[in-house]
């Protein structure tokens, strides 16, 4: 394999762009260390750190035919990179706030017991996969009243819908995350416990 030196940016960028295998891993070995460092000083993880490096340059590829019209490729990668990790986090943030507002007891009780960050995470991405399962009706208004906080009147008067089309759609996506999340069998039973108690 050649180094990187022997390579023009512009020309290693456009051998990308037309496909070159041998051209992309010359580009992933020259700077997975940069995005490796970045990930894991931002996320304190080695294993998410990891994940990110291998999500980064699986969006490079989907996405090289667009590498001939970058200027400088590493500021471009320090960018593309904060901007993965950042969307990372807010969609995590997202989901523990969701979690909070649907079972708010439940959640001070779990963080208070000694289960560990897999069965936080295991029920978190649980949880994904059931509010995606909604109707788009459904989880706007979920989202709205779980996540934004704002009252059936002001979701009604967001969406110009009646205060009884949002009631009755909270309360079906309400019974349908619970209903649903005791699907997932890989869930702790005691998880599973603290989040139905009362």
């Amino acid at each position: 394999m050649k180094n990187y030196s022997t390579y023009e940016e512009k020309g290693l960028l456009a051998l990308v762009a037309g496909g070159d295998e041998a051209a992309f891993h010359t580009l992933y070995s020259e700077h997975r260390d940069r995005v490796y460092n970045i990930a894991l000083r931002l996320l304190q993880s080695a294993s998410l750190a990891e994940d990110v490096l291998q999500e980064v340059f699986l969006k490079i590829w989907l996405g090289r035919e667009k590498l001939p019209e970058i200027n400088c490729f590493s500021a471009w990668l320090n960018t593309i990179t904060r901007n993965h990790i950042y969307n990372t986090l807010r969609k995590q943030a997202y989901e523990e706030l969701l979690l909070e507002r649907l079972f708010p007891l439940q959640m001070a009780t779990l963080r208070s017991t000694a289960l560990d960050d897999i069965s936080y995470r295991e029920l978190r991405e649980a949880l994904q996969k059931v509010v995606a399962t909604l109707t788009p009706q459904q989880k706007r208004v979920f989202e709205l009243s779980r996540m934004e906080g704002l009252k059936h009147e002001d979701i009604a008067r967001q969406l110009n819908v009646s205060r009884e089309t949002v009631k009755k759609h909270v309360s079906e996506a309400l019974r349908t995350v619970r209903l649903q999340l005791r699907q997932f069998r890989h869930i702790p039973e005691l998880v599973l416990l603290l989040f139905f108690l009362n």
